[in-house]
């Protein structure tokens, strides 16, 4: 802590003699002398009043305190007490009845300093729980993005028979926008389809490309069908089909 010879800032009287008081005392502990009760507010007293004793004047010239002699919740004895502990404490002890304005003139740094420590503990938290949010955010995404890569590998077992309630199943899952790239990549496997490239180039929504579907596979032949069918990578479900 700076001295007040030394300070580059004129103290307040109260708060110098605050700080005068603690060294004042800290010497006389260092020297073993006999100290009275209450030493602190004693000594502040003494060197902000001239009067090492409590009074309802001497209690008026404490700032923050606004002391009021019709006052019957506390007696001034207590404030003096109150007064020492929050002295003897550097400032970090506020005891009742003291308010906290007299804290604030006589150790503003306390309270700027828990003031920081609030700032820097919010800002903290703050911290902690954007980075929680982005983890949950990242494993959210990672989550959707392998749902997507389960959708697209169901979607290349799929004929143009069966690609409809492909799409119904994952419709609520995925956005079309989603679907649509790895769909018009699958659509190209199938010469049945071509005639749907101008849905994708008026950009149609995937629903009314299943609708049509729906017709070109009614009106295809057998054996269109059936070529298809052989085009899908998993032979299994039309191995079983056949038996």
């Amino acid at each position: 802590m700076i001295h007040s010879s030394r300070s580059l800032v004129t103290l307040q009287p109260a708060r110098q003699a605050a700080l005068q008081a603690i060294m004042t005392v800290e010497n006389a502990r260092q020297r073993g002398a006999r100290l009275s009760a209450a030493p602190h507010v004693r000594t502040f007293l003494r060197l902000l009043t001239g009067n090492s004793r409590m009074n309802t004047t001497v209690a008026q010239r404490i700032p923050g305190l606004n002391w009021d002699p019709k006052h019957r919740l506390s007696s001034l004895k207590q404030v003096e007490e109150a007064l020492d502990a929050l002295i003897a404490s550097h400032g970090e002890y506020c005891p009742l009845p003291l308010p906290v304005d007299v804290q604030t003139e006589l150790f503003p740094e306390v309270q700027h300093s828990r003031t920081e420590r609030r700032k820097q503990r919010s800002s903290l938290a703050f911290t902690r729980k954007m980075r929680r949010e982005e983890r949950a955010l990242a494993h959210h995404w990672r989550l959707r993005q392998n749902l997507l890569g389960q959708a697209v590998t169901e979607l290349n077992f799929q004929s143009p028979e069966t690609v409809s309630r492909w799409y119904r199943r994952w419709a609520d899952e995925f956005d079309a926008r989603e679907l649509a790239p790895a769909f018009w990549h699958w659509r190209s496997r199938f010469a049945s389809l071509a005639s749907l490239d101008w849905l994708r180039d008026a950009g149609e929504p995937l629903y009314e490309v299943m609708h049509e579907i729906s017709f070109i596979v009614r009106g295809a032949g057998e054996h269109i069908l059936e070529r298809e069918r052989w085009l899908v990578p998993n032979k299994l479900e039309l191995r079983e089909r056949k038996l």
